[in-house]
């Protein structure tokens, strides 16, 4: 055997369900590119200004979803729930960022809760990152074989499936200012601006950058499609496209409204079964981990709070609501929740004392924010654009989705609509509230630190207990909680010294070998390392 890697010897059924595969062509690998802060601004998704070619072409093989939400319209929330299959808010993890204003602080996800992709590594997967992770805490080793700007499914042996993510950021809302002198590929005259946008030169043009952006974005995701469709792999791997939130313009971004949390999602398999068909199934974030677990056989573990869009272990009952919760954006300090069925938006104002629009630092780098609120000052705002700023909010929201895409229209006072208001109170309080959110509801961001850092002090995983027995090497505590990750002669499987190898089962040794290994778990900071000579 190499001293340089461990034979690790596998159970029949692992930890967490996975279906024994006897050769790793019965395992799809999985190609994710994710852009970044964008609602389903794209031509395949009925947009006629966007020029998106690229995506249009792949959205003629694949499945769109019309109604794909993130349960709040930033970054760092909906990427926990990416990563984790589970709601930002119940963990405590929905501050944007959790470590905003102590930057060594990581939000901790309870126990027995892993990355979906150290579950896919455990089952054989080889699984990078290219190269944004903003999970709400530090990215465990455990989760990745590759992090970073070189982490490529290229690396993967030819023997393991992968899955690989790639992140395009050229569509985040910086870019709108940071692009804002650069020559436009779309005409400022050919935008349509939503009502709750005035008309005028500055928003077009940076409506024009953003659509701009996106073109540079259709162009980017296509190489890497060529990338894979050059390869012999491609026969074999599922693509999923999706936007990480709305946005990025004024009252987008941020907001529980669908311009801030509907995004494209499309995914293609490789028969291309079901090309070109649209779902308008209410689907959500932390329906895409479980999904991408199912169909590579592994039955989603309990702890995830997604459903299984396909594969193995579809839950075949559509959902009835999709949900939503803001808190702090940054420096600025919000609460509001939300519900939404096909047709009506539920939004419960925790703050009704100020305007639903916040003064985000980051935000005012925008030309178009700017201009709105020089011109709020002087009165020039309409009545739609007045809404968002509107420092007399109500403490119940009712939009009715279909009549008023854009949820300007407030129908909770109105009396011809007090039976849809009980039913959505009443949903939102048993579905997501009582469900999912009753801390969420009753306590503010301290409660949550100091529940995850008691004393003010990071959590510390435990240290590896080890046993020999019979040539090999056992680790003894709780891997239900832990992960263990090793390399054998200061290196891992693939030869690379970054590279950790995750624990799975029993590790093998030649004479000679050292073994060094450590514990993590999510949040904490992770064991020393321990040395184990053979």
């Amino acid at each position: 055997m190499n001293s340089l890697s461990a034979k690790l010897l596998f159970t029949s059924a692992l930890s967490y369900g996975c279906s024994v595969c006897t050769a790793a062509e019965e395992l799809p690998n999985f190609l994710i590119i994710v852009c970044e802060d964008i609602s389903p601004y794209l031509n395949c998704f009925g947009d006629p200004v966007a020029i998106t070619p690229n995506l249009d072409r792949f959205a003629q093989d694949a499945i769109r979803h019309n109604r794909m939400f993130t349960s709040v319209g930033v970054s760092a929330p909906s990427r926990y729930s990416l990563i984790t299959g589970r709601y930002s808010s119940s963990d405590g993890a929905n501050y944007m960022r959790s470590n905003y204003f102590n930057k060594e602080f990581g939000s901790i996800p309870p126990a027995g809760v892993k990355c979906y992709t150290e579950i896919l590594r455990e089952s054989g997967y080889y699984c990078t990152n290219n190269a944004k992770t903003d999970y709400q805490f530090n990215t465990p080793l455990a989760a990745w074989d590759e992090q970073g700007n070189n982490a490529h499914w290229k690396n993967a042996p030819a023997d393991q499936p992968f899955l690989s993510i790639f992140n395009l950021n050229v569509t985040h809302e910086s870019f709108i200012w940071k692009n804002s002198d650069k020559p436009l590929s779309i005409s400022p005259d050919s935008v349509k601006i939503a009502p709750y946008h005035p008309d005028n030169q500055t928003s077009r043009h940076d409506y024009a950058v953003m659509y701009s952006n996106i073109q540079k974005m259709d162009q980017q995701f296509m190489q890497l499609l060529n990338e894979l469709e050059k390869s012999e792999r491609a026969n074999n791997t599922i693509v999923i496209f999706y936007s990480d939130n709305g946005g990025p313009l004024p009252r987008a971004k941020r907001e529980l409204m669908d311009s801030g949390t509907r995004v494209p999602f499309m995914i293609r398999f490789p028969d291309h079964r079901s090309g070109g068909t649209i779902t308008n199934n209410l689907n959500m974030f932390v329906d895409i981990p479980a999904t991408i677990l199912s169909l590579a056989h592994i039955n989603p573990p309990a702890n995830m709070h997604g459903r299984a869009m396909y594969g193995d272990y579809t839950v075949k009952n559509t959902r009835k609501y999709v949900f939503g919760a803001t808190d702090r954006f940054d420096e600025q300090i919000e609460k509001r929740g939300s519900i939404r069925s096909e047709r009506y938006l539920y939004i419960r104002n925790y703050m009704p004392q100020q305007s639903v629009y916040r003064p985000v630092a980051f935000r005012l780098a925008m030309p178009m924010m700017r201009n709105m609120l020089e011109l709020k000052d002087q009165g020039e705002l309409t009545r739609e654009q007045m809404v968002w700023f509107d420092e007399n909010q109500s403490e119940e929201l009712l939009f009715d989705c279909h009549n008023d895409p854009h949820q300007i229209n407030n129908l909770a006072e109105k009396k011809e609509y007090k039976s849809v208001l009980n039913q959505m109170r009443k949903a939102y309080q048993k579905e997501w509230i009582k469900a999912y959110n009753q801390e969420w509801e009753k306590y503010p961001e301290d409660y949550f630190i100091r529940k995850m850092w008691p004393e003010g002090k990071k959590p510390k995983a435990e240290l590896p207990r080890l046993k020999q027995k019979e040539g090999k090497v056992y680790v003894e505590n709780d891997l239900t909680t832990y992960s263990a990750i090793y390399q054998i002669n200061a290196k891992g499987s693939n030869g690379k010294s970054v590279h950790w190898n995750l624990y799975k089962a029993p590790i093998s040794l030649e004479k000679g070998d050292v073994l060094t290994i450590r514990l993590e778990r999510i949040g904490y900071a992770a064991s020393e390392v321990i040395s184990y000579s053979f």
